[in-house]
Parts: C-alpha cells; sequence; structure tokens
C-alpha cells in the first residue's frame, strides 16, 4: 500500500533523520545556514507535506477496514496540517489576527502561530485520549505515539523561542551573536518537526499492518465453528 507495505518502522524512522542530517549539513557547507533547506517551498517543506499525507492516507486505510471513527478523524487531521503546511495557513491566520483587531505586532502577539502548532498537537492528544479503548487495542502503536509527541513538543518550544530576538537578548546574548544560536536551534526546530511526523508514520503504518493481518487470518475462518460441521 503507498509502497509501505515492505518498509519497515525503522526505515522510515531511518530515512528521514539521514535527510535531516544531509539537509542541515549541505545548508551549512553551502550556504552557511542549516535551516536553509526547510524553508517554505524548498524540499524539507515537501517532505514534511509527504510525510503528513502519508499518515492521513495510511490512517483512512486503517478506517475502510475498521470501521471506527477515530480512524477517520485522524486521517481528516492529518490531511489538515498537510494543507496547512502547504499553504501556511496557521501563519496567514498569526497575520489575520494581527490585522483584524487593528494591533501591532509584538513579541508575545507574533507566537499566535506557534501557539496554534501546539493547539493542534493538544487536540490531537485529546481525541486519542477520548477514544483510548481503540487506540489501546493496538499496544505497538504507544511505543510511537510517545516519543512523536516528545518531538512535536520539542519542535513547538523551538519556534516559540526562536520566533524573534526577544528571550535571547534577555538571556544577555549579544545582540551580534544572536542569529549564530538561533541559526541551530531553528534547525532542530525542523529536524525534530520531521522526525515526529516520520515516527507518526512509522506507528501507524504497524497499526494498518496488524489491522490487515487480522482481516486475513479471519477471512479464512468460518463465522461460525457449527458452519463447518457436517449436519446430521
Amino acid at each position: 500500500m503507498f509502497g509501505l507495505r515492505n518498509v519497515s518502522a525503522r526505515h522510515i524512522i531511518v530515512t528521514v533523520a539521514i535527510l535531516n542530517f544531509i539537509m542541515v549539513v549541505v545548508g551549512y557547507i553551502g550556504h552557511d545556514n542549516p535551516t536553509k533547506h526547510y524553508r517554505e517551498g524548498t524540499i524539507g517543506t515537501h517532505i514534511s507535506i509527504l510525510l503528513l499525507a502519508l499518515i492521513a492516507l495510511v490512517n483512512f486505510q486503517i478506517f475502510l477496514r475498521q470501521k471506527h471513527v477515530i480512524w477517520l478523524l485522524i486521517s481528516l487531521g492529518f490531511a489538515f496540517l498537510a494543507f496547512d503546511e502547504g499553504f501556511e495557513i496557521h501563519e496567514g491566520l498569526d497575520k489575520a489576527f494581527h490585522r483584524y483587531f487593528g494591533i501591532s505586532q509584538t513579541s508575545l502577539t507574533d507566537r499566535i502561530d506557534d501557539i496554534l502548532i501546539g493547539i493542534y498537537g493538544l487536540i490531537g492528544a485529546g481525541i486519542l485520549y477520548r477514544f483510548r479503548a481503540e487506540i489501546l487495542r493496538y499496544k505497538v502503536l504507544l511505543q510511537y505515539l510517545l516519543p512523536g509527541f516528545a518531538f512535536l513538543a520539542a519542535s513547538v518550544v523551538f519556534d516559540a523561542v526562536t520566533n524573534d530576538n526577544a528571550l535571547f537578548l534577555w538571556a544577555g546574548i549579544p545582540e551580534t551573536y544572536v542569529l549564530d544560536v538561533k541559526l541551530p536551534l531553528r534547525a532542530l526546530e525542523e529536524v525534530s518537526k520531521l522526525m515526529a511526523e516520520a515516527i507518526f508514520l512509522a506507528g501507524f503504518v504497524q497499526v494498518f499492518r496488524q489491522v490487515k493481518a487480522d482481516g486475513d487470518h479471519t477471512a479464512g475462518k468460518p463465522l461460525d465453528e457449527s458452519a463447518s460441521r457436517p449436519v446430521k
């Protein structure tokens, strides 16, 4: 399915980790900027959109087999995130907020888009908790959700910290050195985001395989044991 049938969870995570390493190193060497290849419209953004879209598709396939609403909600949620990543919806909401209320951008209000990403994560965690009975049927998924949310949280924190120079200046870092500190942290933000997406994808692929295996296993059995017995 989607070329992932024979790809292990480890392959997904390691591949994205290697891509992150390459993009950061090439950015440093070629442009003295580790975030060069993560900017909007660059390869980093395209990789993120692909990962999010694959997560949506995998969960939709799970929904088609399980018919439980949680898998459809997860699919729709990640489809929205892929759309958001491609069209910068949360960044646009940040600008619309300042424009609608007629307020000047400050260090605090400029972090609205960062807060929105955190809210996305909280909504996702809340939905998973609401339907935890279904999620807990697949113990393997928990091994991926916990580190996935940890990387997502790290991404949100790095994004908020590097939004402007305020926190660095408050910490006593001279303005001439702020950029040297911000760039590696911004790179960590982008790396954390892609790693979170890769881990989530790996986890849901594992669930899909289990669902498919269970379906294939039960498909070969009669619906009722009595159906296989000769009538006396």
